[in-house]
Formats: C-alpha cells, structure tokens, sequence
C-alpha cells in the first residue's frame, strides 16, 4: 500500500471517527443548555425476597429463574404432613368443646331425671323402712327381747338412709335447674379457645404456600426442593420490572436550577425513541461531602442523589441498565432549592 493510500483511509478513519461522535452528541443537542442537564444514571427497581411464614421441608419448586410471575402466583410449597395432622387434632378439639356446651345448654335429658326421680323413691323407700325397723326395736328393748346394740344398728340404718334420700332430693332438683350459669360460661371460654386454636392450625397450613407478593421476574433462586428452611428465608429473588426508576446524581451547582415533577428524556442502548420521565425525588442531603475542611473549590464535588419515574411496559428498561438523561430545567428564579 503506498503513502497515498495510507493517508487517505487515516483520513476517511478520523472523519468516520468524526462523525460518530458527532451524532452521539447530536442526541443530546435538541435543547440548548440553558434549558436541559445531561446526565447519566442507573436503572434500579425493588427486589423482592419473599419466604414462608413457617419453618419446614420445601417439597417442590414451581417457578425458576428467568420466569415471568403475575402477583399472587403459586411460587413453591412446603411439606404439609406434620401440619395437617396438627390441625386434624385441633379440629377434635374443637369439635369435642363444641359438644361439651351443647350438652349443658341443652340441660338434663328427660330420661336422667327420671332416673333421678326413681333414685328418691328407692331412697324413700328405704328411709321408710329403716323407720319402722328402729320402732320394732325399741318396742323389743322395751320387752327385753333384742339388744342395745340392735337397737343401735337400725338408728343408723335409718340416719344412713335419710341421707340418701336428702342427696337423691337433691340430685333431682340439681337436674330439674340445669347447669350453672358460670359451667356455661367456662364451656363457651373453653370452645373460643379451641377455635382460636383451629384457626392458628389452618392459618399454619396456609403458610405452607408461597406466593409472589408482586409482579416481577425470577432473577435468582435462593433454595432447592428437599431444603429445610426458617421462617423468612428468602427463597427467591424477584425483581419488580413494571415501575422502574432511575438513580442519577445532580451536581451542587445545579441544585438551584430544577424542580420536582419536571419532565426527564431517557435514552438507552438498543432504544430507537427516548423514554419519558419525571423527576420526584431529591435527596435533601450532600454525597461526597469533605469530612474536615470545606473550601469553594470543593462545594463543586458535592452531588445530590436524585429519583427519575419512568413506565417500562414493554420490559425494556433492566435492573442495572446504565442510561443517559436530558433533564429540563428552569431559570434559577423560578427553581426550587429541594
């Protein structure tokens, strides 16, 4: 290749060079620079870490990494054994107090009082009895023909059976009243009780389910089938694509030149039309601030966090995604210091 040639395609290179960097900077040259900034920043979304509410074996994963989920879609579950048996005894439980206090609301059975009933006339009966005996032997005693110790036997005979028919009075009206009220009111205690505890078995089970708490993408999988986890463990890792925003950074000189709700141009590689954004937040405390001295030399170093909103329908925008912004500005009467 002789010097001629050579000259000439270093030349046609640098205009080519040229012209590129002309046209990125073109990009930028639609509004002059009173009244737009050029900044870069960051794509940045939440990342979700969700985890069971109870501790346990996981026995399947349904989703994976790279996988769209919608809010509230099954993500992974827990075996559920040991907590269905759980909850199987709270049920009898439950079911056993539940019975307890119908059974006093209801009172006493026609049958138990009569039961009851024939109780106090066998007692009677029997009082009756021990009464004539003590008088056939104190008619005796009086004749000499039976004992003091006889005589002795059937007073007791008869005190014994008084008392029997005393309890067997009793225990007929005791049936005929029904239960205590205070008996009911620990028996309704007691079922409340067992239904709290049915209720905490069933909330458990539940939790043996996982569900993204968000629309996202399955960025990372934190755990595999057959691990045992801890309450909260995060088992994956969801990022939240749908309301991105972006994470720039404003310098101190410019703090006075821009207001909250003003409008942001997005542009990004691989995007053939910008973005539009708007500015709603600006972090009210300096970065990089010098630690001893201050100078007015330094004061320009000192930047200002700032927050851009921006839609992503289309997914386009991802976590991490490095873009350029024009941000609209105003004239520093009408700018706000915040």
């Amino acid at each position: 290749m002789t010097k001629g040639y050579r000259f000439a395609f270093l030349l046609l290179l640098v205009l080519a060079v040229g012209a590129g960097l002309l046209y990125y900077s073109g990009m930028f040259s639609k509004s002059t620079p009173e009244s737009t900034l050029r900044l870069s920043g960051t794509v940045e979304a939440r990342q979700l870490r969700p985890g069971f509410l109870v501790s346990g074996r996981i026995a399947r994963l349904q989703t994976d990494e790279g996988s769209a989920v919608r809010e509230g879609q099954a993500l992974a579950s827990l075996d559920e054994r040991d907590l269905k048996l759980a909850l199987a005894a709270a049920q009898a439980q439950r079911d056993a107090a539940a019975a307890s206090l119908a059974a006093l609301l209801a009172g006493s059975r026609p049958q138990e009082i009569d039961v009851a009933k024939a109780a106090l006339q066998q007692a009677e009966a029997r009082l009756q009895l021990a009464t004539v005996e003590v008088r056939r032997q104190r008619d005796l005693a009086k004749r000499k023909l039976t004992s003091q110790e006889q005589v002795d036997r059937s007073i007791a005979e008869q005190r014994a059976a008084h008392a029997a028919q005393a309890q067997a009075q009793a225990q007929l009206e005791l049936l005929r009243i029904g239960p205590r009220k205070e008996d009911i009111e620990r028996a309704r205690a007691e079922l409340a009780v067992r239904e709290a505890a049915l209720e905490t078995a069933q909330q458990r089970l539940a939790y043996t389910q996982l569900y993204a708490p968000a629309a996202g993408t399955i960025s990372a999988r934190l755990s595999e089938a057959g691990n045992v986890v801890a309450v909260g463990q995060p088992v994956f890792e969801i990022d939240t694509l749908a309301r991105p925003w972006i994470r720039a950074y404003l310098n101190e000189s410019d703090l006075s030149r821009v207001t909250l709700g003003a409008p942001v141009e997005v542009h990004a590689d691989g995007l053939h039309e910008p973005l539009r954004g708007t500015l709603s937040f600006i972090s009210p405390r300096a970065e990089f601030t010098p630690k001893t001295v201050e100078t007015h030399a330094l004061r320009v170093d000192l930047v200002y966090r700032i927050k851009i909103d921006i839609d992503n329908p289309a997914g386009r925008l991802k976590l991490g995604m490095p873009v350029d912004l024009l941000l609209e500005v105003g004239t520093a009467e009408h700018a706000s210091p915040d």
